[in-house]
C-alpha cells in the first residue's frame, strides 16, 4: 500500500507538473497575445496621431494656397528671373528701357538749355551761399561756380533766343493745375 500511495503521489506530481505547465503556457500565450494587441493598438493611436498631422499639414496649405498674398507670390516666382549683366539674347525689355532712358535725356537736356539760357550776378551769389549754408567745402564751391559761370549766357543773347514753349501758355497751365486743386480740396 505504501508503494501504491508513493506512486499516487508520483503520478499526482507528474499531473501537476504537466498542469502547471500547462498553465505557465496559457499564461505565456495570453501575455504574448496581450502584448502583441497593446503594440496593435499603439501602432493605431500612432497611426491615427500621423494621420490627424498629415490632415492638419494638408488643410494649413490648402488654406495658404487660397491666399491672395500666396498666388501673387506664386504668380511672382513664375515669371523668369532677370539676369544681371549682358545678355547675348534679345530683351523684351529692352527696347522699352532704351526708349525710356532717350526720353529722360532728352528731358534732362532740355531742362539744361533751359537752366543755362540766362545767368546773373543774384542767381551765382544765391548759388554760393546755398553750397557753404549746406557744407560744401570751399575748394569745392569754387569749382562749381566756375562751371556755372563757364555755362552761362549773358543776357542779351537769353533775350534774343526764344524758349520752345511761349510763357503765357506756361502761365495758362500753372494757373489752370493750381485752378484744379484748389477745386479738389
Amino acid at each position: 500500500m505504501a508503494e501504491e500511495l508513493d506512486d499516487i503521489g508520483r503520478e499526482t506530481a507528474a499531473l501537476m507538473r504537466q498542469m502547471l505547465q500547462l498553465a505557465t503556457l496559457v499564461a505565456l500565450r495570453t501575455r504574448e497575445r496581450g502584448q502583441r494587441e497593446a503594440e496593435a493598438r499603439v501602432k493605431m493611436t500612432q497611426e491615427r496621431v500621423k494621420e490627424a498631422r498629415e490632415r492638419m499639414l494638408r488643410d494649413a496649405r490648402e488654406a495658404k494656397s487660397k491666399d491672395p498674398r500666396n498666388l501673387e507670390l506664386a504668380r511672382m516666382l513664375e515669371k523668369p528671373v532677370l539676369e544681371k549683366g549682358v545678355s547675348l539674347e534679345k530683351d523684351r525689355f529692352a527696347a522699352q528701357a532704351t526708349a525710356a532712358r532717350s526720353a529722360a535725356q532728352a528731358a534732362a537736356k532740355t531742362k539744361v538749355r533751359e537752366l543755362d539760357r540766362y545767368d546773373s550776378v543774384e542767381r551765382r551769389q544765391a548759388l554760393a551761399g546755398h553750397l557753404a549754408r549746406i557744407g560744401v567745402a570751399p575748394e569745392l564751391a569754387a569749382v562749381r561756380m566756375l562751371m556755372e559761370v563757364s555755362q552761362a549766357q549773358p543776357p542779351q543773347a537769353a533775350v534774343r533766343t526764344r524758349p520752345d514753349e511761349p510763357p503765357k501758355v506756361t502761365r495758362a497751365r500753372e494757373l489752370e493745375e493750381r485752378g484744379r486743386e484748389r477745386v479738389r480740396n
